[in-house]
């Protein structure tokens, strides 16, 4: 984002709820329960790839305790003034990292080393991003009153994330239509070599698939990936957050239950992320030097190609040819595009039905063709503020009432 002046690091205000953090440290285990059952009904484990699967529960059993002592107010906090050097440290390490990864011969002695320096300002940056996406919540009027001290108001959930890489994703989809038919979590560590053994076993003469990296998940505490800009950290922490959120409501109880389901919950917390994220770097912006916030090196990618619209254009024509049966000929053009993408400096490694199935999902994508994203566009446009919009979307659960709601408001249906 643009460069700005330096903030003075988070007001004490950041954290109201801390005087009462005794309290929440017992009742956050609703919280868990809730996000877990959510996690199993969509991330079940399979029998398949016993050795590569992804287990959430042993995430839950190893940061449950201390993400609980954080939010009690147990532990030491850091300086405020530190905050943002902590900030622009972790993502200056980060961009090296993402340099030195993108050589021919990576120095794998740099890469740990870099590693290593960046750890000690993890703790500095996840407790600042939590504070200053609280403050903005509060702001919202998104948060809650305290049961049995109903003068007192919280954000509920509390923040809670830590920067980590999350586990892969492996996505199915039939070959003639595109829909997500089944996906399995997997160890964030795999090779190219067990990407491509994974998806050759998954594969059938029905059913294509893909094993996809993921930005982040909303266990809890959320998982976040740790190798992307400070932008990309804010909206992510963001995003997982407002699932967090909506489990509370009728929108987030329809997870696992089919339908549009997960598409509404993808697409509210992708525009709710945005902005909540957008709302921090608007009251504590950080000045990061050119190339050191936590992106890659430019990759020579031609700047005249808009990807957005070819992957729009794309979808719709594939979509076209599996409405007619046409199967072949859509996988032929995917790959074409993939192709073309390449020769651009856009390198995508696989795109396919499962590819759109899975991006698809976040309606306000151009990956998607799915109405909903339009809809929810239509209902942001109306609110134009962050605690009306998830006020409004937390009670729709199809899209026959999210259709209602625009219409109601005066959008079209």
């Amino acid at each position: 984002m643009a460069a700005s002046p330096v903030s003075a690091g988070p007001p004490a205000v950041f954290e109201p709820w801390r005087p009462h953090g005794w309290l929440l440290a017992f009742t956050l285990a609703g919280v868990l329960g809730i996000v877990i059952g959510l996690g199993i009904a969509l991330f079940a484990p399979r029998g398949e790839f016993a050795g590569e699967r992804y287990h959430l529960w042993r995430w839950q059993a190893e940061t449950f305790v201390p993400t609980l002592a954080r939010i009690a107010g147990i532990g030491p906090e850091p300086a405020e003034a530190a905050s943002d050097e902590a900030v622009r440290r972790y993502f200056a390490l980060t961009s090296q990292l993402r340099a030195e990864a993108a050589q021919p011969n990576p120095d794998l002695a740099l890469i740990a080393a870099l590693e290593n320096e960046r750890a000690t300002y993890e703790n500095d940056v996840e407790r600042f991003v939590s504070s200053a996406l609280t403050e903005v919540i509060a702001t919202a009027g998104l948060q809650r009153p305290l049961p049995l001290f109903t003068g007192v108001t919280i954000t509920w959930p509390p923040v809670a994330f830590e920067l980590t890489s999350p586990p892969r994703l492996l996505v199915r989809s039939p070959r003639d239509r595109i829909e997500r038919a089944g996906d399995t979590l997997l160890q964030p560590g795999l090779t190219l070599a067990d990407i491509e053994r994974i998806e050759a076993q998954a594969d059938t003469a029905d059913t294509v698939s893909i094993v996809v990296s993921l930005g982040g998940l909303a266990a809890y505490p959320a998982i976040v990936r740790d190798d992307r800009t400070y932008a990309s950290v804010l909206e992510t922490a963001a995003h997982e957050w407002v699932h967090h959120y909506l489990a509370f409501y009728p929108l987030g109880q329809q997870w696992g239950k089919g339908g549009d389901a997960e598409v509404l919950n993808e697409t509210v917390a992708s525009i709710a992320g945005r902005e909540l994220a957008r709302l921090v770097m608007l009251r504590h912006p950080i000045d990061f030097p050119p190339g050191e916030d936590g992106s890659a090196p430019p990759a020579g990618r031609n700047p005249d190609i808009d990807f957005g619209a070819e992957m729009r254009s794309l979808r719709l024509a594939v979509d076209d040819l599996l409405a007619q049966g046409r199967v072949a000929e859509a996988e032929q053009l995917m790959e074409q595009k993939r192709q073309e993408l390449a020769a651009n400096g856009i390198v995508i490694r696989k795109i396919n039905q499962a590819y759109f199935a899975f991006y698809g999902t976040y309606a306000d994508s151009p990956q998607s063709s799915n109405p909903i994203g339009p809809l929810f566009e239509t209902l942001w446009a109306k609110t134009n503020d962050v605690g009306e919009f998830l006020r409004l979307a937390r009670g729709i659960t199809s899209r026959e009432q999210l259709e209602q709601l625009v219409a109601a408001l005066g959008g079209a249906p």
